[in-house]
């Protein structure tokens, strides 16, 4: 236990150096930074237990706190601290198997993917504190950044360009920051999976990614999402929020039924939807396509018909 402890307090403490990093380096490198700042916390607690990751997330908000400003240790707890909390715990959750009492039975990772997905649609809510309790507050920012990028007169956009384009970004943000939250934590996730297990400290089997099944009513909350994304004020930035987060989660279902699909004999499905994800000119298309194969297969139960187990038990 202390043992587990002290790597989750180290793995915080790495975490955060990459987290304020993130914001003081290159373009290049402070990418890479902020997209690897879940890794630490998360391999911490897939290897040694929720209560590592507990102690990173503490180790790493009090750092952030310490060395940043305590916005910005309250923007890494919410971000990278407790969710890391969740998912360690969540994916250490098991119970005897009813039909085998020698097995044990893991939290599904369906489930597991479906409440990080509504954790990404809340947290464009949990962030408005941190930027002035509305998104009409980067306005200005973003108007300034475009005229930065542009500064030379005659060339660029003009002042009504720039205002279309700032009225564009406040729309879209709070779903742009759930699928970017979202893609950085199931990534993160899946890299120190793979980790734990290449070293043998993942305390559960590797679960068969392919087979993903979300819970049988989990589709319809898209519907509910978009219907509150209409509505002003915070309920419509919730809405579109649980919008980009669902929307995500439909697209690793599709891309989760393409890899099935090439398991079963369909190899050249993988070359047709990751071209078509890769090439820019396509991806909005192919993208829409692999969401509704990840909304549609629940009804036509593919995976099922070609011998997938049914959905995971409740």
């Amino acid at each position: 236990m202390r043992q587990g402890l002290l790597i989750g307090f180290g793995s915080g403490l790495v975490s955060a150096l990459a987290f304020i990093s993130a914001g003081r380096g290159g373009p290049i490198l402070g990418h890479l930074l902020y997209f690897l700042t879940p890794l630490p916390p998360l391999l911490a607690g897939l290897g040694w237990g929720w209560p590592a990751t507990v102690a990173g997330a503490l180790a790493g908000t009090l750092a952030v706190t310490i060395v940043g400003a305590p916005l910005k240790g309250a923007g890494y707890l919410f971000a990278v601290g407790m969710p890391a909390v969740l998912v360690a715990y969540l994916a250490h959750l098991s119970r005897p198997s009813p039909a085998d009492l020698g097995t044990r039975e893991w939290y599904p990772l369906g489930r597991l993917l479906a409440i990080l997905s509504l954790y990404a649609g809340a947290l464009p809510v949990l962030a408005l504190p941190l930027i002035g309790g509305s998104y009409e507050a980067l306005r200005p920012r973003i108007i300034d950044q475009i005229r930065a990028a542009f500064s030379e007169p005659g060339k660029g956009p003009d002042e009504q360009q720039i205002e279309d384009f700032a009225d564009l970004f406040v729309t879209l943000a709070p779903s742009a920051i759930a699928v970017d939250w979202l893609l950085i934590m199931v990534a993160n996730l899946y890299l120190a999976g793979r980790i734990a297990a290449v070293s043998g400290r993942l305390a559960r089997p590797w679960p068969d990614v392919p087979a993903l099944a979300y819970p049988a009513r989990f589709p319809l909350l898209l519907a509910g999402a978009l219907f509150a994304g209409l509505a002003p004020g915070v309920l419509g930035i919730a809405g579109a929020g649980f919008t980009g987060g669902l929307l995500f989660a439909q697209l690793l279902a599709g891309l989760a039924l393409v890899h099935f699909l090439a398991r079963r004999g369909a190899r050249w499905l993988l070359w047709v939807v990751y071209t078509g994800l890769l090439v820019p000119v396509f991806t909005p298309y192919a993208a829409i396509l692999v969401i509704l194969a990840g909304l549609i297969e629940p009804v036509l139960k593919l995976k099922q018909r070609l011998g997938a187990p049914q959905s995971p038990p409740t």
